[in-house]
């Protein structure tokens, strides 16, 4: 891109004492120049080990942003390495309260990016060279979209032995088994042979200060372990694990009341909630097909047939039919 005039240099950043900088992004149509935060505490001559923070991959996800700040507030002692945190990846989306690029395109699906691509994938490369540059372990935030509500949890790929063994050691409720998605940034991360962790929790446009916690707590245990910060208090590392995750949809249209809680485990056969006409009259009760968690919550009550309602996590993969998964696939809220 012509106009991308930032480059990442670790070397520029003194040692011992956090920097907040703007980075100038490429500018909106040749006209005005777009910049966002980064946050960089180099704590030692040696740069590893180095942990990328980012969030607002997509613009409407802004808890993430709110995570970010609270890390970038707190005043972090770090005893080695170096936090590099970018509290808002896709500037343009975020200032126009949208998900995507100009171009409509969806970052997350660009990486790592094409110099001659479209807009979507020069962006992606222009992000993905300056912040892959130093990073050994990534934990990108998102939310669920306008509408939808995700509890706090990390979708990874637990066939890493990497990410395996950290697990163990993060401070999260529920941990998603999640295969990698075609141009994701957690993809192109992996093809570097580095771990990517992806928070998932709250909604689009919405701050929820508990799911804010949830992702402060999941950094601050992954630098514990790194040995980055001393810990000064007691996390709780009990936590579940969903091997299989599906939308159950609604099977004709009408008024959605839910009656279910999220994050907690669901028994076959107890009802989530329940579908009724205009008037009141009972159209049909949603129950659980199988044990598992509800992982996210459509919050809007006028439902369509086929509309996604909840997003239920399976502990065991044989509870979820493999067609329905494969569809759940192309959801854009992943």
């Amino acid at each position: 891109m012509k106009d991308d005039v930032f480059e990442f240099n670790i070397e520029d950043y003194p040692i011992g004492r956090a920097v907040e900088i703007s980075v100038e992004f490429p500018s909106f149509y040749g006209l005005q120049q777009a910049q966002a935060p980064l946050f960089i505490y180099r704590a030692s001559e040696e740069v590893s080990p180095c942990v990328v923070v980012t969030g607002c991959m997509h613009g409407d996800e802004i808890n993430g942003m709110r995570i970010a700040q609270n890390l970038m507030r707190k005043k972090l002692k770090l005893l080695k390495g170096t936090l590099i945190i970018m509290p808002v990846v896709n500037i343009y989306g975020f200032l126009n309260r949208q998900r995507y690029l100009p171009d409509r395109k969806d970052l997350n699906r660009c990486f790592p990016g094409v110099e001659k691509g479209s807009f979507g994938a020069r962006f992606a490369g222009f992000i993905f060279q300056n912040l892959t540059r130093y990073g050994d372990y990534f934990v990108d935030l998102h939310s669920g979209t306008n509408g939808r509500f995700n509890v706090p949890q990390i979708r990874c790929d637990l066939d890493n032995p990497v990410i395996e063994n950290l697990i163990p050691n993060l401070c999260i409720p529920v941990v998603v088994n999640s295969s990698l998605r075609d141009g994701s940034f957690r993809e192109a991360i992996n093809d570097l042979n580095k771990p990517c962790l992806v928070f998932e929790g709250g909604e689009g446009l919405r701050i929820d200060e508990a799911v804010t916690k949830y992702g402060t707590n999941l950094v601050q245990s992954l630098l514990i372990h790194l040995g980055m910060i001393k810990k000064k208090k007691q996390y709780d590392f009990e936590k579940r694990i969903i091997q299989r995750t599906k939308w159950r949809r609604a099977t004709e249209g009408g008024v959605f009341i839910n009656k279910a809680s999220q994050g907690k485990l669901v028994k076959k056969g107890e009802r989530l909630g329940e579908l009724r006409q205009i008037t009141g009259e009972l159209i049909s009760q949603i129950k659980m097909q199988a044990d598992g968690v509800i992982l996210g919550l459509n919050k809007s009550s006028l439902i369509m047939s086929g509309d996604a309602l909840y997003n239920i996590g399976y502990l065991d993969s044989a509870d979820i039919d493999a067609t329905e998964e494969e569809f759940d696939y192309f959801d854009p809220t992943f």
